[in-house]
């Protein structure tokens, strides 16, 4: 294995776990926070878990987050909550996030800002050679916050622009915080924090109230401009704009629909652009890869300048690479579910209210599942190709699974073919100082330092 195509992970991730991929097989005990955790790395375990998840399946309760929304008289909706409300919610808004025919909408959209982001990164490159984008986590944080504003609202924050209005800074300082803070206030139980008033649950505090305030806001501008549409007696068919389709419903009240689409844009910033953060350091390593992308997106798309959403449905090595990239650095490292009920699984006793991870990370690197794991090989994800494998069907679950997946899943991987396309057409990756960039867990799977990669110009 070359060590410049090597997987690189964090280490916390299998402490956290307690699992060594290859090694495990059924259930393991762990102890986290203040409550013991049962883990496992198997996918028929794996399996197992989801059969009986129930009707209403429970995650591991994020809890920092949970008290906040308590505190702040604000509902749970789809990201937190987990009973017959959470079903509510999640019926409502599945529909234009998760329809093809929605998406297809969205695409425009998400090409309008992934250009300009092309323009933002040459007006940000600077380094020894002029190339180097210095801050990359924060500018593809930007995009996408850019990007799921233009979807959820039909509004720009204006993120890309030299001088950025102050409120979509706070808006990201806010969410930035927000996870910042989320490990810290979690340990070792988020409600001494909160009676203690530590400095993490009054940065994860100050947080979240910056970003519902900056939200909100937002949110009242264009459901004003919705009612002033009807009243106009303006057609509108809910799939250009997700926040006038959940409203005109009236299933959900004022207050609900803020916490869906708040959830809905902090699940999708944060995971989005470091997804695409780590995909462009493994592109870093793989000039062969970049040359065969440049190739598919010059034969797909050609020198049309608007990517559409049948294009995208050629860009099928694209789509592979993203996918391996999500193999190897899912953001979320683990799915978690709450036992319902005592239950046995595979031989094991586990009693009802027992949190159980499946470890992601580690099934990746997993040599019965994959060959070569630790490589980054989106070839493997080709029908065809050489390295084509057809692992189990639980052993790659980047997004979640059943009804308590991402919901924002193919906006998200519309966001990420778009403007990598974009930039695999006009720029060569590189990074001045090539090296393997190890990862670390702050609430998600993210690099423990910064990326310096260089976007050069294609002649």
């Amino acid at each position: 294995m070359r060590p410049d195509a090597a997987a690189v992970g964090g280490d916390d991730c299998r402490e956290m776990a307690g699992l060594s991929p290859g090694s495990a097989s059924g259930f393991t005990r762990n102890r986290f926070g203040n409550f013991d955790m049962v883990n496992t790395c198997d996918p028929d375990a794996a399996r197992e878990v989801f059969k009986v998840e129930g009707k209403y399946p429970e995650r591991l309760d994020i809890a920092p987050w949970r008290l906040h929304r308590e505190d702040a008289g604000k509902e749970l909706a789809v990201l937190l909550g987990n009973d017959k409300k959470w079903h509510k919610n999640r019926t409502v808004v599945s529909r234009p996030m998760l329809r093809p025919q929605s998406v297809a909408a969205y695409v425009l959209k998400i090409d309008d800002v992934a250009t300009d982001m092309l323009q933002h990164i040459r007006s940000v490159r600077a380094g020894p050679e002029g190339t180097e984008v210095l801050d990359l986590e924060n500018e593809l944080f930007k995009w996408a916050l850019e990007s799921i504003s233009a979807v959820l609202f039909n509004e720009r924050m204006g993120l890309l622009q030299d001088n950025i209005p102050q409120d979509a800074q706070d808006f990201i300082n806010g969410m930035h915080d927000a996870f910042d803070s989320l490990t810290r206030a979690m340990t070792p139980d988020a409600r001494l924090h909160k009676l203690l008033n530590t400095k993490s649950w009054q940065k994860n505090k100050q947080a979240w109230d910056t970003v519902f305030k900056i939200g909100e806001k937002v949110m009242d501008r264009q459901l004003q401009r919705a009612e002033e549409r009807q009243a106009r007696g303006e057609a509108d068919d809910g799939q250009l704009d997700f926040l006038s389709f959940i409203s005109s419903r009236e299933k959900l009240t004022k207050e609900e629909i803020y916490a869906n689409a708040i959830e809905l844009m902090g699940a999708a910033i944060d995971t989005t652009s470091t997804t695409l953060l780590w995909t462009l350091y493994q592109l870093c390593h793989r000039p062969d890869l970049q040359d065969k992308l440049y190739q598919e997106v010059t034969q797909v798309i050609g020198q049309d300048e608007v990517i559409t959403f049948d294009h995208l449905k050629n860009l099928h090595l694209f789509k592979a690479v993203i996918k391996e990239t999500l193999r190897l650095h899912p953001v979320a490292f683990a799915i978690t579910r709450v036992i319902q009920q005592d239950t046995i699984l595979m031989g094991y006793e586990i009693p009802a209210k027992t949190v159980v991870m499946v470890s992601l990370y580690d099934m990746a690197r997993d040599p019965r599942l994959y060959k070569h794991p630790e490589e980054y090989r989106p070839e493997r994800w080709l029908r065809g190709a050489e390295d084509y494998v057809d692992t189990h069907p639980y052993a790659y679950l980047p997004f979640g699974f059943g009804t308590r997946s991402c919901i924002g899943r193919r906006v998200a991987e519309t966001e990420l073919q778009v403007l990598l396309a974009k930039i695999c057409q006009q720029f060569v990756l590189k990074q001045r100082n090539p090296r393997v960039i190890p990862a670390m867990t702050k609430g998600i799977l993210m690099p423990a330092e910064k990326m310096d990669i260089c976007f050069i110009e294609r002649q």
